[in-house]
């Protein structure tokens, strides 16, 4: 398999996990949302190994605020400024996914950042 096909598929199913994962925790779902924490860190790593970031930051822009704010998470460090921004914007929305936006932001300013 080419490096563009790996990298093709590793954005795709790290999307996938990302919705999965919002899902999971908007039924509160704990043991579901994990494993796919389990995954989104999986293909991140291999993200980083394939030397995918730069297409990783594309996510930043999709059109899932559950694809675009996981990848701002992941993505903090490489790229702070613009994860920031998407965080903000989904800090916006109503729910648990605008909460848990509002809360990355919050461990990013205190220095805090797990990641």
């Amino acid at each position: 398999m080419q490096q563009q096909e790996r990298l093709d598929k590793l954005l795709s199913w790290f999307a996938k996990a990302a919705i999965r994962h919002a899902e999971a925790i908007e039924a509160l779902q704990e043991e579901e949302a994990c494993r796919q924490v389990e995954c989104l860190d999986r293909y991140y790593a291999a993200l980083e190994r394939e030397e995918g970031l730069s297409r990783f930051l594309t996510l930043l822009d999709h059109r899932q605020p559950a694809v675009s704010g996981m990848a701002a998470v992941y993505a903090m460090r490489v790229a702070p400024e613009r994860c920031r921004a998407v965080l903000a914007e989904i800090a916006q929305n109503p729910g648990l996914l605008g909460f848990r936006a509002q809360a990355a932001l919050e461990l990013w300013e205190s220095g805090e950042w797990p990641r």
